[in-house]
């Protein structure tokens, strides 16, 4: 995984790199190279004419990487323009002098036949302001993105941005991806920097980062691989993992159905909802591959009928995700104080298959329920425990202020997994897990097109789903938190931004876990 760094922490990783032998032009040849194979393989062709890359380029070793970057591009078989920002001219670059001299040198009205715009303007040195000719161009940039859908690319980070502190200059260049080199920066990660970066892509310059289990890092697909089980080809539903869900209301009968469904597309091989007895033949409908638990419309009776069911189940449960659709209703809290009191605790306490401790997903209108008491339930302790809040949840389990949640969303999560002993899924921007240790592990990108109802109720049906199949919680959380986002991108591809729904993230689902596990057979 990614380790998050400051810039200060940057310059210490590139010196070691060059006191371990790798000259600055080195790592200036590396970063270009990298720089001009993503724009090479992602960057399509609008015309019949050599596609055009125009780079805004400033007098410091951004400037450099950019240019470096636009002559192996010409090499390539691109046309390629320099719009100098505060640099004086080309500069000793490692690059070759017949290519460098291809680099067309001129204003900003090149943009207008631009297949990409570039940002090599400041880099990891930035500041969150900008001089009055360099906002220009920028807006300039941005709206040949509007008008013509040109790309907007930053390189290491997007000019005009504090990638310490997340800080931003409001004509910041407004970048549809920031190719991070070596390291992402902290800064890319909290707003308003994030909503300037785009995409992270992190290019692999040779640079090592610090060290430490506990330092955030951006989820990759390695980790979730190495963490997702290897089925068995004589495997049954009762060997992939038991799934009950626990939640719905008149209202909010789709909650339930898009958890329970989500923890089935991850893989679990058998997914129960217990919900009101009056929604369920909408969901049974809707996916007739569930099993059902209707519930009396009495909370005593409801959660009696609950435990009872945990326990013919006889051990053989793999994961409870309780909370969504459940409401805030007097029936709700009457039925939860006596599911983790009570018959009901001892089901859940005695719910895992293959060892003493419960497995639990606590979401939604369960962690109301849970800051209204102040604390987990006692029956809960000892258990292997998710909490996914969202930051206004967050903000009343531990009795802060949204606006506190949002200013420091990883401090948050960090301190509210140390607090509950559990691990604590901070949806907010790059989504955030953060284990009751004080590991830290950011979402590998921030999803815009998640922010519609129900998305939360599958993530907390995936990371049931993964529980389920033996996966500890940081890794369910984890795992969540990246097919979550890389299926909202498959959805977003084809639904556009605006157009997503949780329904279109379920159905990518799949397609996003064939990549992470497909068998050769």
């Amino acid at each position: 995984m990614s380790v998050l760094v400051t810039p200060d922490e940057m310059r210490v990783a590139e010196a070691a790199a060059i006191a371990s032998g790798r000259p600055e032009r080195e790592l200036m040849r590396a970063a270009a190279e990298q720089i001009a194979d993503w724009i090479d393989s992602n960057v399509r062709r609008r015309t019949g004419e050599p596609r055009l890359a125009v780079a805004l380029v400033g007098p410091g070793n951004n400037g450099g990487d950019a240019l470096v970057a636009l002559a192996i591009l010409i090499e390539r078989g691109w046309r390629c323009a320099a719009v100098f920002m505060g640099r004086s001219g080309l500069g000793d670059l490692p690059a070759s002098d017949s290519l460098i001299r291809q680099v067309e040198v001129g204003g900003v009205e090149a943009f207008d036949a631009a297949n990409v715009i570039l940002d090599g303007v400041y880099g990891v040195g930035g500041r969150a302001s900008l001089p009055d000719d360099v906002a220009t161009a920028f807006r300039r940039a941005l709206d040949m993105r509007i008008d013509h859908g040109t790309p907007l690319v930053a390189i290491d980070v997007p000019s005009g941005i504090d990638p310490a502190s997340g800080a931003a200059d409001p004509d910041a260049f407004q970048a549809d991806v920031t190719l991070c080199l070596g390291l992402p920066k902290w800064g890319l990660v909290r707003e308003p920097a994030a909503s300037h970066a785009g995409e992270l892509e992190v290019l692999d310059i040779g640079v090592t980062g610090p060290e430490g289990d506990r330092r955030p890092r951006l989820i990759d697909e390695r980790a979730v691989r190495r963490s997702l089980p290897r089925r068995r080809v004589s495997a049954h539903k009762h060997q992939t993992g038991a799934v009950l869900v626990i939640g719905g209301a008149p209202a909010y009968y789709g909650a339930p159905r898009l958890s329970a469904e989500a923890a089935a597309r991850a893989g679990a091989g058998l997914v129960c909802v217990a919900a009101p007895a009056a929604v369920i033949p909408v969901i049974a409908a809707q996916v007739p591959e569930l099993v059902f638990l209707p519930l009396d419309e009495s909370a005593s009776l409801a959660a009696e009928q609950t435990a009872e069911w945990i326990r013919q189940r006889n051990g053989h449960l793999d994961s409870i995700v309780v909370g969504p659709g459940l409401s805030q209703s007097a029936f709700a809290s009457a039925f939860l104080d006596q599911v983790f009191g009570g018959n009901g605790a001892v089901a859940i306490a005695s719910s895992a298959r293959d060892s003493n401790l419960s497995t639990l997903v606590l979401d939604a209108d369960c962690l109301n329920w849970i800051a209204k008491q102040g604390s987990l339930p006692a029956s809960v302790h000892g258990s292997r425990v998710v909490m996914t809040p969202h930051a206004g949840e967050l903000s009343r389990l531990v009795g802060s202020s949204t606006a506190a949640i949002l200013g420091d969303p990883v401090t948050a999560a960090r301190h509210a997994a140390e607090r509950f002993g559990a691990t604590v899924v901070l949806k907010a921007g790059y989504s955030i897990a953060a284990a009751p240790d004080g590991s830290v592990w950011l979402a590998p990108r921030a999803a815009p097109e998640l922010a519609t109802a129900g998305t939360g109720d599958v993530l907390a049906g995936m990371i049931g789903g993964f529980l389920a199949q033996g996966l500890l919680p940081n890794e369910a959380a984890c795992a969540g938190l990246f097919v979550g986002s890389q299926a909202a991108r498959l959805a977003r591809h084809e639904r556009g931004l605006l157009g997503v729904a949780a329904r279109d993230v379920i159905e990518q689902i799949p397609v996003t876990m064939r990549t992470l596990m497909a068998p050769m057979w």
